[in-house]
């Protein structure tokens, strides 16, 4: 099996002084989720069920409230994404 292309492109040492400058930007732009923050997999992996229950009940967490949806630049394997992640709300202080 071909290991091509699993290396990061972002990692890659570049000598080109505007391609290693675009890639240091976009390897700034990246995020790390909030605490309590995790993808459908992440909760269904701490729930013990399968990734498509786990949308079904953040569904469900969603519409009582129990869960927000925010999207998160992350690297992944290959490349920066948008991803969902879902965690709990912030607390406001009441009036």
């Amino acid at each position: 099996m071909s290991k091509k292309g699993t290396k990061l492109l972002y990692a890659r040492t570049v000598n080109e002084p505007i391609l290693k400058a675009v890639l240091a930007d976009i390897n700034k732009s990246a995020q790390t989720p909030d605490p309590g923050f995790r993808t459908r997999e992440g909760w269904a992996k701490v729930w013990g069920i399968a990734s498509n229950n786990a949308e079904r009940y953040i569904r469900h967490a969603i519409t009582m409230g129990k869960l927000v949806r925010r999207d998160f630049r992350v690297v992944t394997k290959t490349r920066l994404r948008l991803m969902a992640h879902f965690g709990p709300p912030s607390k406001r202080k009441a009036p």
